[in-house]
Formats: C-alpha cells, structure tokens, sequence
C-alpha cells in the first residue's frame, strides 16, 4: 500500500487502527495537541426524535390499550396483537432509514478502510440484531396467549445489547482480535471496548459529522490512555445499568397485574433510559477532566482546535497552540491558556 492510499483510507497498516493526523510540536515539547472531537447536535432534533420514540411506544400503544379495553368488548389477546404492531411502528422508520444513510452515503458517513456496501457499522449490526430478538415476545405473546411475555420485549431489546457489551469487555481484557470487520477496525484487529464503537457510529452517521468524526475518535483512542480508560468504564457502566433495566422490568412483568404493567413497563424503558444517560453525562465529563489532568500533570498542554458552524470545520486552520512559559510553574499557568478537549 502506497503512502497516499494509506492516507485515503485512513488506516494505519503498522496499527491496522484507523488514524488522523496528531500533532506533536518537535520545536516546542510542552505542546501535545490531540483531536478535538468536534462533535456537536441539535437540541431541537434530538427532542424531537425522543418524543417520536415516545409517542410510538409509550402513548400509541397505552392509548389503544386502555381505551379499546374500557370502551370496546375485545379480548386480552386482540388488544396485544394490537399493541404489538403499534410497538414496533418507530423501528420501521428509524432502522431502515439508518441504512439508507449509511449504504447509500457510504463514502461520506460509512467506517472507514472500505466502501463495499454490506460492510456496516457496530452499532447498525448490533440494533439488528437487538430488533430481531426484541421482535419475538412481540409475535410470539398474542398467537400463544402468553400476554405477560408481550411485557418483556423492551428488556429484550436492552438485553441482547448488553450482551454485546459484556462481550467487547472480555475481548478487550483478553486482547482477542476481531475476525470480522467492526467498523473502522479491519480483520485482525484488537477489539476495544463496545462504548468506543458507538461514539465513532453514532457520531459519524446519526448526529451526520461523517468519516472526518471517525478518524478523529480513533486518533483521540491511540493517543490518550485516559481516553482508553474512559471508553472502558462507560461500557462496563452501561452493562450494569442495563443489567438492572432487566432485572426491573422481569420483575414488574410477573409480579404485577397486566393492567398496570402494561403502562408502567412501558414508560419505565425512558425513565431508566434518562437516568442511565445522565449517569453517563457525568462520568463522561469527570473522565474528560481527568485525561485534561493526566496531559497538564505531565507538562503538556492540551488545546483545541478551531471549531465552524455546527462544532465542524474539517478544513479549517487549527489555533495557535499555548506556548506555556519554562519559567512559570505548571500551577501558575494562566487560565487563559487552559483548554479543554472535548
């Protein structure tokens, strides 16, 4: 492989990692630059989305629910057939929709190293096979009158997910290598941890900050052991929380009447999912202190580059870096010059 392609592609074949480009200034020794995640959303669309999801599997199905069993005469097993298909309308639009993007769009949004079209991403192949298990209680509870187990398909679609997370912790303490493609990562490579890859995805296509996004998630990853560290405990935090979304939801399941489970199961799935994420927020805002920390407690400073409209600017120029004085102590370092990558 030539120098330029391996600058095309965007991988490292000595790493077999996908690379960016990192600074580290030869002429100055107390400037390190790593890469500014540049990521950025939109509140607006985000609360949109989250009230589509809501509106689909929380208000749609507890309407037709409550409403047809109070004001109509049919049975138990029409009203969870009912709910059943009423449950699964917002994966019909996201699922493929996500697809669409990221095979037709595959050079601007797809991992990195490859263009064929099937290679999908982690977090692409993770859902589908979330939504396939997730799909069964929803077929299965209605034709065999087994309405309880109907209950359990939200901790079906938690479950398998944290499944694959378990997995990637033990792969990455076992240092197994991938025997597949997994995102960026080509065959053969160390697996990392199952937070890492759904940054890089869910960055790249859904919040639409593309391959630019991707090189630069795995840049930061090479290059910063708390990043590393990081990434590791918000996959074994979201393991747990997931562990505990199970064990409530089988819970309720059979020890409550079905009236009240049915509502309360399904609103629980957005209650469980803003606590774990505002868990997250903070250990992720406390690890990115800590990797600030790590890089001024070894004499380096950390700056960020120039950001453009939307937290983007992949060909912009960078900010002159903080020179730090050789005659001032690290501690007294003026504010002005401490940055925070992000």
């Amino acid at each position: 492989m030539t120098p330029s392609e391996r600058t095309s592609t965007g991988v490292d074949s000595a790493s077999n990692s996908p690379m960016n480009f990192v600074s580290d200034d030869s002429n100055d020794p107390d400037v390190l630059t790593l890469p500014d995640l540049h990521f950025s959303y939109r509140k607006t669309s985000v609360a949109l989305y989250i009230a589509f999801l809501i509106i689909c599997n929380v208000l749609i199905p507890c309407l037709l629910f409550y409403l047809l069993q109070t004001f109509t005469k049919i049975t138990t097993k029409e009203l969870i057939g009912i709910s059943s298909a009423a449950l699964g309308l917002s994966s019909c639009f996201d699922a493929p929709f996500r697809l669409f993007r990221l095979v037709r769009h595959r050079t601007t949004y797809g991992p990195l190293g490859t263009d064929v079209w099937w290679h999908l991403d982690f977090v692409m192949w993770t859902y589908t096979f979330a939504l396939l298990v997730f799909a069964f209680p929803l077929a299965i509870a209605p034709a065999i009158a087994f309405y309880n187990f109907f209950l359990m398909s939200t901790m079906m679609l938690v479950g398998p997910v944290g499944v694959v997370f378990i997995f990637s912790l033990i792969a990455y303490h076992y240092k197994w290598r991938l025997p597949v493609r997994c995102s960026s990562e080509p065959v053969g490579s160390l697996m990392k941890p199952a937070v890492f890859y759904c940054i890089e995805d869910v960055g790249a296509v859904d919040f639409m900050h593309g391959r630019k996004f991707r090189q630069r998630v795995h840049t930061r990853y090479d290059a910063s052991p708390p990043f590393r560290q990081l990434m590791t405990e918000l996959t074994v935090y979201w393991v747990i929380c997931g562990a505990i979304y199970c064990g409530l939801t089988a819970t309720v399941t059979w020890a409550a009447t079905l009236n009240f489970a049915f509502g309360w199961v399904l609103g629980q799935f957005f209650i469980w999912a803003f606590l774990s994420w505002t868990g997250c927020h903070f250990l992720a805002r406390r690890g990115l202190e800590r990797e600030r920390a790590y890089w001024d407690n070894r004499g380096r400073t950390l700056f960020k580059e120039k950001t453009g409209p939307g937290g983007i600017n992949e060909g912009g120029e960078e900010e002159k870096p903080p020179k730090r004085s050789q005659n001032v102590p690290p501690s007294f370092k003026p504010k002005a010059e401490r940055t925070e990558v992000v």
